[in-house]
């Protein structure tokens, strides 16, 4: 985790006590949840990778009682069948002001949007990055973003930035990663499918 300097938001207590409010835990997907390369097959479908220790981050937020998606400009099946795979709480697609489908998100979940982090990579992710009550953007984010958000991951967009802020909060809030995995062994990421993700439409 890197927070400069010249951010509002310092290291330590202060940021520590932020991430123990948060119950919600959304992510861009292109260049956020994956390393932003699209792939097209011959049929013109999108073909995208996804890290599993992205997946493995997600779940444990699952078990910590915290809710977590996605939030993306664009709408492909390769998302929504990962989505659907680790049995997202939300997934939101098709998006263009984030900020607005992440205050409607918190309404939808009885929650304040203090209580809501957000992470992103480039510009179509300033506005939620603003509003969150941490805003987080991965390492390798754009400059003109970096400088508005609380927190820069170590790891790159697709490459698990997205489990190093879920061991953050789970951190800040108590959580032993290894203690939680094992509340639960025997149930492997992927066993909580969603077969259809309804959206919430603003």
């Amino acid at each position: 985790m890197i927070v400069p300097d010249d951010r509002p938001v310092k290291p330590g207590n202060e940021l520590t006590g932020k991430l123990a409010r948060i119950r919600l835990v959304a992510a861009d997907v292109d260049g956020t949840f994956t390393d932003g390369t699209l792939y097209y097959d011959t049929n013109g479908s999108v073909i995208k990778g996804f890290s599993s220790n992205d997946g493995m981050g997600l779940e444990l937020l699952r078990r910590a009682g915290i809710k977590r998606g996605l939030i993306s400009g664009r709408k492909d099946n390769a998302t929504e069948a990962r989505a659907r795979f680790i049995g997202v709480d939300f997934y939101e697609s098709a998006i263009g002001d984030k900020a607005v489908v992440l205050g409607n998100l918190a309404k939808r979940y009885g929650l304040s949007i203090e209580e809501c982090l957000f992470i992103g990579d480039d510009l179509n992710d300033l506005t939620a990055i603003q509003a969150a009550g941490v805003g987080a953007v991965v390492g390798n984010a754009n400059p003109a973003v970096k400088k508005f958000a609380a927190v820069i991951t170590e790891a790159h967009g697709g490459q698990g930035a997205v489990r190093e802020i879920a061991d953050l909060v789970l951190a800040a809030q108590g959580f032993d990663a290894v203690s939680l995995w094992m509340s639960d062994k025997d149930t492997p990421v992927g066993m909580h499918p969603r077969e259809k993700i309804e959206p919430f439409h603003t």
